[in-house]
């Protein structure tokens, strides 16, 4: 009875073993951009089971296998908060061990994600694919929701006070070219006055022209209005500037508040771009110019978001089993436990014989 009690324990445990059999991925997910330090508002983001979802619904990934097990994942919080860890030039087990902490002042210890998932069937990798893909399209969304407005509201904003400035740039210079005509009738009824000493210096501060000869005020008025107009023609390229850069971002924010993923929007900005400058001729200097700044700036997106956030390894084929116990483990410590059951058994059997034989003698 010991014996069969002990074998029968042996198996149990190798049946628990068996049966908390895990097949386990994961894998580092750099995030260049994203630190310890602006890291909560992005957590906030990844561990919305409603986001990736959506997220799924959105990329078409809902109805497919390693799709169907992330939408379950995503119906527990808890566990897709485990599922995406930060990870950090130092642990903290390394800190522990090696007794230092991470310096607050260090925003960049930082270093990415760390992408783990469990399950009882093997998955080859693709599902925590998937999930760095859902990482990469928050990372995006945030940024570009942020950006987009921000830009959109300041050239929005500026657009409109150049046009003021201008405004009052064109008073000040039909103000001055009134002055210039009144100094013109002033030399033509004293013509002395026409003649500059050549040890005057003529002064635009705070109005110190006015001290001077008609003749100097004359130079000095027109000097000032040439630089009016110097002022006037920069300011004409910044608005013209402004008013792409305004139509470009305050576009590009609109496409964001449609279904769409981060490698989608990212794709779209070189239509949003083509649509803002549509209107106006690009071989103008200041128009070539805008058109390159915001090349430049996609371009660097892109990079920052395709290519530097990536995995230091590809957790494909890089999938493991996990029991706990192991299947060593697991007989051993039921064959243990059964034989030290069977032990017990057997011991009040025999006492409870002894006392029953004890009450039929007497």
């Amino acid at each position: 009875m010991i014996i069969a009690i002990g074998v029968l324990g042996a198996a149990i445990g190798l049946g628990a073993s068996l049966f908390s059999t895990k097949h386990v991925t994961e894998g580092l997910f750099l995030t260049p951009g994203v630190s310890a330090a602006n890291y909560k508002r992005y957590e906030n983001v990844f561990s919305s089971g409603a986001r990736l979802q959506q997220f799924l619904q959105t990329t078409d990934q809902a109805t497919t296998p390693e799709g169907g097990l992330l939408w379950t994942l995503a119906d527990t919080q808890d566990a897709l908060r485990d599922a995406l860890k930060p990870e950090f030039a130092f642990t903290d087990r390394d800190q522990k061990t090696f007794g230092v902490k991470l310096d607050d002042d260090n925003p960049s210890a930082m270093i990415g994600v760390r992408i783990q998932l469990a399950h009882k069937d093997p998955t080859g990798g693709t599902p925590v694919a998937l999930l760095a893909e859902y990482v990469r399209d928050s990372i995006i969304r945030v940024n570009m929701e942020a950006t987009m407005l921000a830009q959109c509201t300041e050239y929005s904003t500026r657009e409109q006070e150049l046009r003021n400035a201008q405004i009052q740039n064109d008073f000040a210079i039909r103000q001055e070219e009134g002055r210039l005509a009144n100094l013109r009738e002033i030399i033509a009824r004293n013509p002395s006055a026409s003649t500059i000493d050549n040890r005057q210096i003529v002064s635009l501060e705070k109005g110190t022209e006015r001290f001077l000869s008609p003749a100097a005020q004359l130079v000095a008025s027109e000097i000032h209005i040439a630089d009016m107009k110097l002022a006037e023609a920069r300011r004409k390229r910044e608005r013209i500037a402004s008013a792409l850069k305004r139509d470009y971002y305050c576009q590009a924010q609109q496409a964001l508040q449609q279904p769409t993923t981060g490698r989608a929007f990212l794709r779209s900005l070189e239509n949003i771009q083509t649509a803002a400058f549509q209107d106006h001729d690009r071989t103008l200097d200041i128009v070539e110019q805008t058109w390159n700044e915001i090349d430049v700036q996609r371009e660097n997106w892109s990079s920052n978001y395709l290519s530097s956030m990536r995995f230091v390894a590809s957790p494909e084929g890089a999938e493991v089993k996990v029991r706990k116990p192991g299947l060593a483990l697991g007989v051993v410590l039921g064959g243990m436990l059964g034989g030290m059951l069977g032990m017990m058994i057997a011991l009040i059997r025999a006492w409870w014989r002894n006392e029953s034989e004890t009450n039929a003698a007497a």
